[in-house]
């Protein structure tokens, strides 16, 4: 096995993970949620290692800028799911950030098509998957240790979550409408030479 392959190999694994959260989630909710959040947990903590290691080894492959957002956006409409089941938020937050991330994995797909370009994360999203993770946690302790909170609570955690998810959304469109211009401005000179 190639080393360089370990940040996907790590992405692949919070994919997997996904399924096995949401079993928990809901076999275990009432007794034991607490293995729930260390599920998820775990996905946070293998983001940031696959992170880690493919920029500080330079491990960054092609299949690794698909997967890694990817297992993010699963492991993240996961826990909106279960939440909107369990009533922590409304239904339409959880439907909202779904069709936001089902846009980006769209479009991030078209670009791949038509320019041959693979939409890396940036900072920004990595903000907003750590504010996702931040919240998403704080809602766990809350469960974990019955404190009671307002359902409004819930929804300006979720809803503030939302807003910057649209935020990151906006900045992401206008990076891959820079991208594009690059690519056919280089086709350009290269055709004119």
């Amino acid at each position: 096995m190639r080393l360089r392959y370990i940040p996907n190999i790590l992405s692949v694994i919070r994919i997997l993970m996904v399924p096995l959260f949401i079993y928990l989630f809901f076999y275990y909710y009432e007794r034991q949620i607490y293995l729930s959040l260390y599920v998820f947990l775990l996905a946070g903590i293998t983001d940031i290692a696959d992170g880690y290691l493919a920029r500080k080894c330079n491990w960054i492959t092609n299949a690794g800028k698909l997967l890694d957002p990817l297992a993010d956006k699963m492991m993240q409409c996961a826990v909106l799911v279960c939440f909107a089941l369990k009533n922590f938020i409304p239904w339409w937050i959880a439907a909202m950030y779904m069709g936001k991330e089902l846009f980006m994995i769209c479009g991030a797909l078209i670009v791949l098509k038509k320019i041959k370009v693979t939409v890396k994360s940036n900072w920004y999203g990595k903000c907003m998957t750590a504010v996702f993770y931040a919240i998403a946690f704080a809602v766990f302790i809350i469960k974990l240790f019955a404190l009671t909170m307002s359902g409004i609570v819930y929804f300006i955690l979720f809803a503030s979550a939302l807003i910057l998810a649209m935020g990151t959304t906006a900045l992401y469109i206008i990076d891959t409408l820079r991208i594009n211009a690059e690519v056919r401005k280089s086709k350009k000179k290269i055709g004119d030479n």
